[in-house]
Order: C-alpha cells, then structure tokens, then sequence
C-alpha cells in the first residue's frame, strides 16, 4: 500500500471499520468528550448545553461561548436566497444564545470555499450576515478562509454571549415540572428553517424568571430536544391537543399525509423555545407575565414531567401510550 494512502480517513465496506454513520450525533459525542478527557470540562462549562459559560470580564457577569455552521446541500440550497443564507447563520447562533437568557457579543467567521464561489453570491451571502448583525448588535472581529473542493460551501460562526443573571441549563428541569413551548411548530422546511426571529429577549426574560428550571432551542425536532430537559428517570407526558402546530406543518401534512401533529412533535429548526417551569409556582400569574411582555407570540403549556413510563420516553398525557412518532433528527445516524 503506498503511504499516501495509509491514513485514508473514511470506511468502506472492504475495511470494516466502524463509521461515525453506525454511532450516531449522540454516541459520537460522548465518544469525543471521552477522547478529550480532561481537557473538555463538564457542562455548563463545556460541552453539552446550548453555550459553554465562561468566567465573566466583570463581577457578577458570565461569558457565553457557542459555534454553530451553515452548509450548501445541508442547512440550505440553491432555492434559499443568499441573503437568508447569510441571515441563517447568524441567527441560528443567536437562538443559542436566547436559549440561555443572553445578551450576543463578537463573534468569529470561518468560510470553507471551493474555488468556484460565485463572487455575486459571496457578496449577497455576505449581506445577509451584515443585516442580521446589524440587527441584533453582533459585530465580526475576526476569522478564516479556507479552500476546500469546488462545488462545495460552509461558513461556520463562533458567537460571544454575556449573561448577568444565572443561565439557564438544560440539565436543571425536576419531576414534576410542565413543559412550555414558544410559537408554533412543524414545517420548517417549507420556509422557517431560514426565515424565523431567534427569542433573544423571550430567553433574557424567562432567565430573569426563577420558576424557569430547564431551557433550550428547538432545532433538531421537540421528539428529540426534549429528551435532553427530562431527568434520566423520566418521562414526558404530552397533551397533544395543546401542542402548537404551525399552518406549514398543515400543508406538509397535505404533501405526505403524515400527521400535523407528528410534524410539530418531529420537524426541525424551528428555533422556538422550550422550557419547564416549576408546578409549584403560581404558573397562571406567569402565562399572565408571558402574554402582557409577549402579546404576539404565543406560550403553550404542552405537558409535564411524570417519573419514568413503560411506556416510553414520550407518552399521551390522555392515554398513558407510548407517542410512536420518530425521534427528530439526529446528525450522521444511518439506519
């Protein structure tokens, strides 16, 4: 074998070696926590929540750390505009962010480029990421770019983030707690997967609230989002007639006959919220909070957390049944 080909970093079926396909998004990242050992510290300081948080620069202050990407094929294609490409990238970062109860900082840009970009397309990509920025008060201070083949485009964004009251964990919510979710769900794919407003001052408030015990955003479908709130010995009891489900998921359910509701409960990149607030707190004072600081966006309570079902993960809070839907998405996993 010559050496040039000796560390070839990708399986085959003559090789038999175990692909990153088999494990899973899951598995692959404890697999990488493992790896590092103890140079990844555990979250909230490292991996595992929405945003690292760090050390603050001034008393009483916490810094945010979070890095998400947009790639051509993948998180867009040629019927997205190159302006809401741009405007995806830094939003989809942003609702990171909001997951957590922040304020957005700095932030660092890395493009991976084949050398036939489009120049005019880079340009309009570009003005999107401006737009956003100027928007929500980001400004870029720095990055890289890389070639990579041609035909291929990802920018990947590393955002700063500040918080002055405790942040909001996704490893806090208790037996017990109900489940909330911001918006409507379901569809993304139609239109809001790039066209949606992360919940930056949704988020700051609800940190600002100490009945909000667990948080974060909805990206890869509520099936799979909520399961990282619920204690390990824990199940979800869901009221789907609560569950808030989006026209876009109605006419999804038109194009493929799956259900509306599973599309709520599955889809994903919504970016809306979900959260569990203690049942001990006057929880009909804060839907009464909620609508006075939010009139146009809607809070739904859609269940709450029951100890651990045999019925499952996710059961029918009308009929103690398992939901039988899929799990959301999950990166790299292959049947």
């Amino acid at each position: 074998m010559k050496k040039a080909e000796a560390y070839n970093p990708f399986t085959s079926d003559a090789n038999h070696e175990l692909s990153i396909g088999q494990l899973g998004e899951r598995k692959l990242l404890k697999e990488i926590r493992d790896w590092l050992g103890a140079i990844a510290p555990e979250s909230p300081h490292g991996m595992g929540d929405d945003c690292a948080v760090l050390p603050g620069t001034t008393e009483g202050q916490q810094q945010l750390l979070t890095t998400d990407c947009v790639s051509y094929g993948q998180h867009f294609n040629a019927a997205v505009s190159p302006q809401d490409a741009g405007a995806k990238l830094i939003k989809r970062n942003l609702s990171d962010i909001a997951a957590m109860g922040g304020q957005p900082g700095p932030a660092l840009l890395t493009l991976l480029c084949g050398w036939d970009l489009s120049i005019l397309w880079l340009e309009q990509f570009f003005g999107g990421i401006r737009q956003s920025c100027e928007a929500y008060g980001v400004s870029i201070v720095g990055g890289d770019v890389s070639e990579i083949a041609s035909g291929h485009f990802s920018a990947a964004l590393t955002l700063t983030g500040q918080l002055t009251t405790p942040p909001i964990l996704r490893s806090t919510a208790k037996l017990g707690d109900c489940i909330y979710v911001t918006g409507s769900l379901g569809g993304s794919i139609r239109a809001k997967h790039y066209q949606f407003e992360p919940r930056l001052k949704e988020g700051q408030w609800l940190a600002s609230q100490s009945l909000c015990t667990a948080m974060m955003d909805v990206t890869d479908g509520l099936s799979k989002d909520l399961s990282a709130l619920l204690p390990e010995e824990c199940s979800a009891a869901i009221d789907l007639n609560t569950l808030p489900i989006s026209e876009d998921a109605y006419l999804c359910e038109k194009a493929d006959g799956r259900p509306a509701a599973e599309h709520a409960f599955c889809d994903g990149e919504d970016y809306e919220l979900v959260l569990t607030a203690s049942a001990e707190a006057d929880l009909q004072k804060f839907e009464s909070d909620w609508s006075t600081q939010f009139p146009d966006l809607k809070l739904s309570k859609i269940g709450h957390i029951i100890k651990k079902s045999p019925a499952g993960r996710y059961v029918d809070a009308a009929s103690s049944q398992a939901i039988g839907w899929p799990s959301g998405y999950e990166h790299f996993k292959r049947a």
